[in-house]
């Protein structure tokens, strides 16, 4: 049987609260532990070995130990600066050879509501002495995870676990995992061993659309909590979506929404 996702745990080692910086005191680093940036507002562009996008709300940037990883601020960024190393349910330290699925690079969490309790909760620890704000960090830490390992392993979907074509289960979890950075069709399919027109005729008959509509609306999906959430600029907003520009974005945005992102903003915002 091999060994879930939800079978490593973070062990949080260091924990830092950065507030609407401006620029990151260092350009690039190379940690020992693995780290995490955890975005709360605000947006970065990072580079860590062959993966770069830019970061937002909802995003969680991991880099593993011994990489360089480059960053710079495009928006002033609120975030939590995580370092961790990663054990078992036995308390037993993971070798390093066992980390291969843990992801590197940008992910995004859906379900930003309860991310935000996570985000609060690690917040309100910094009343506690350092001994017991270590103990509800990593709590709160190993609950974010869990939300990714809920996401990287099931559909978010109505349909039955087991109803779904492996191939397309598979195809849906890249997928979501590529959504908001440069996505190709032709390189998700290659990676399944299918080409592209079958991987698109399987996908359209086991879920009724086409990869390209997919993607399209995990993107939209995003770019409508970011239009509401944060006050990045469109520009901003579609590089944290995958789109070349805030001009491409708007016209996606209207032909599927019906209404300009300016508006939405507008009508959402409470």
């Amino acid at each position: 049987m091999s060994f879930p996702l939800c079978g490593h745990i973070p062990r949080l080692t260091y924990f830092q609260h950065v507030v609407k910086r401006e620029q990151f005191f260092q350009y690039e680093s190379v940690q020992i532990e693995w780290l995490v940036f955890a975005v709360e507002d605000g947006s970065f562009y990072y580079e860590i070995e062959d993966h770069c996008a830019t970061a937002s709300f909802g995003d969680l940037v991991f880099c593993p130990p011994g990489v360089n990883f480059k960053r710079v601020v495009i928006a002033p960024v609120t975030l939590f600066v995580l370092r961790m190393g990663w054990g078992d349910d036995q308390g037993n330290e993971l070798d390093p050879l066992r980390l291969d699925r843990v992801p590197v690079g940008k992910v995004s969490l859906h379900d930003t509501e309860r991310l935000l309790d996570d985000y609060a909760a690690m917040k309100r620890h910094h009343y506690l002495d350092e001994r017991w704000s270590m103990i509800g960090r990593s709590h709160c830490l190993h609950h974010i995870w869990l939300m990714y390992c809920e996401q990287a392993e099931q559909l978010p979907s109505a349909e039955a676990p087991g109803s779904l074509d492996p191939l397309i289960r598979k195809a849906t979890v890249l997928m979501q995992s590529q959504a908001f950075e440069r996505f190709s069709l032709n390189a998700l399919a290659a990676s399944l061993g299918v080409s592209r027109a079958q991987l698109c005729q399987k996908f359209h008959a086991e879920l009724g659309t086409t990869p390209i509509k997919y993607v399209t609306a995990l993107r939209l999906e995003k770019a409508k909590k970011l239009l509401v959430e944060t006050n990045l600029t469109l520009d901003q907003i579609s590089e944290c979506c995958g789109y070349q520009n805030g001009f491409y974005l708007s016209r996606v945005f209207k032909n599927n929404c019906g209404v300009t992102p300016k508006q939405y903003r507008l009508e959402h915002r409470l």
